[in-house]
């Protein structure tokens, strides 16, 4: 059997001929049918599909996986729940609609029937990856032995070799290239590494199970467990994680390229669009709701004495306010601001000194 994997990218269209060959070498092991127009087969580039001599015949290549699932459809089919066959929450509308076209995905109500696309968002209908969804990517078909050891949603130690065990989450199955989907789990981790990422399965150990605390994981149908000891990330953290990802959403794009390409480019992080999205509307909900933070927005400061007696010393007109300054800080107002506001109503005073 062919293994299946997405390390190459290609901005390459495929024609409907070509499409639909290299479609039915997925359901065949990767191998492309022999009976299939002899022109459209000759327009399969190697690249896409290699001959094979030994065993008569050509076989898809990672390149040729990669142009029918580009990259952020093969991340929306990796991250598919492999029990339920769920795929992410944030699938979005055009990647819906090649993945249903290209039989890699199909909607169902809640009773496992396939609905039209136009019922995607009626209450209890879902995309789910298909067999020939699961062997585009290399996911099993049915439960592997890792599944008893460990069930998706149970928790393992990630051990590698000269650095610590880390406790992970299991997102599903070891897939063709020997790797697991796992989220890293920690107090101390960076966002970067907090990220769920592919690992190789002989990494992964059985771990005691700790009392958790389940916590829904945005839109995704996956629940991200957290220890009563995790706490919630400070909003300036979330602020810069949000940096992070508004950053990686548009490195795709060139700006010298042509519109298609980088439209194409745009389509193929919607994924990570979308998830920049809910997270700033997260965000902002606790922001509004937090006068505190962030602080790279200069609300709420708590100042010390050290920090006040220098704005002082700067500006010189907030020795009127006195003690003022610091609730002034807390209340959200920045040294400029308060400066302003004295220099205001000097003004308004001298002013009206002045008509009497």
């Amino acid at each position: 059997m062919s293994v299946f994997t997405t390390t190459a990218y290609t901005t390459d269209k495929l024609t409907l001929g070509q499409r639909r060959v290299m479609l039915a070498a997925v359901d065949a092991d990767g191998r492309l049918p022999d009976g299939a127009n002899q022109r459209v087969l000759n327009n399969i580039s190697e690249s896409w599909a290699r001959t094979d001599a030994a065993a008569g015949g050509r076989f898809l290549t990672a390149e040729g996986c990669a142009a029918l699932a580009p990259l952020g459809r093969f991340s929306l089919l990796v991250r598919a729940n492999p029990e339920t066959g769920s795929l992410p929450g944030t699938t979005g509308h055009s990647d819906m609609l090649a993945l249903v076209r290209d039989g890699l995905a199909v909607l169902q109500d809640s009773e496992g029937r396939p609905v039209p696309v136009a019922d995607r968002w009626e209450r209890g209908n879902s995309l789910r990856i298909t067999e020939r969804g699961r062997r585009l990517v290399g996911m099993p078909l049915t439960a592997p032995p890792f599944a008893e050891r460990h069930p998706v949603g149970s928790w393992a130690m990630w051990k590698r070799e000269g650095e610590p065990a880390r406790p992970v989450q299991i997102l599903g199955w070891p897939l063709a290239d020997g790797t697991v989907r796992v989220l890293p789990s920690g107090t101390r981790l960076s966002y970067a590494s907090s990220m769920e990422r592919p690992v190789p399965a002989e990494q992964l150990h059985p771990a005691l199970q700790a009392s958790m605390t389940t916590v829904p994981n945005r839109s995704d149908d996956r629940r991200k467990m957290m220890t009563d000891r995790t706490p919630e990330p400070t909003l300036d953290d979330e602020l810069e994680a949000l940096r992070g990802l508004a950053a990686a959403v548009v490195k795709p794009m060139t700006p010298s390229a042509e519109t298609w390409e980088q439209v194409k480019a745009l389509e193929e992080r919607a994924t990570e669009g979308y998830e920049l999205a809910e997270r700033f509307t997260e965000f902002d909900q606790r922001a509004t709701a937090d006068r505190r933070a962030p602080k790279a927005w200069g609300i709420s400061r708590e100042l010390s004495e050290e920090q006040i007696a220098a704005e002082l010393e700067r500006r010189p007109e907030l020795q009127a306010l006195g003690g003022f300054v610091a609730t002034l800080a807390q209340l959200g107002m920045a040294p400029w601001q308060m400066a302003n506001l004295v220099r205001k109503v000097r003004a308004h005073h001298e002013a009206g000194t002045d008509e009497s």
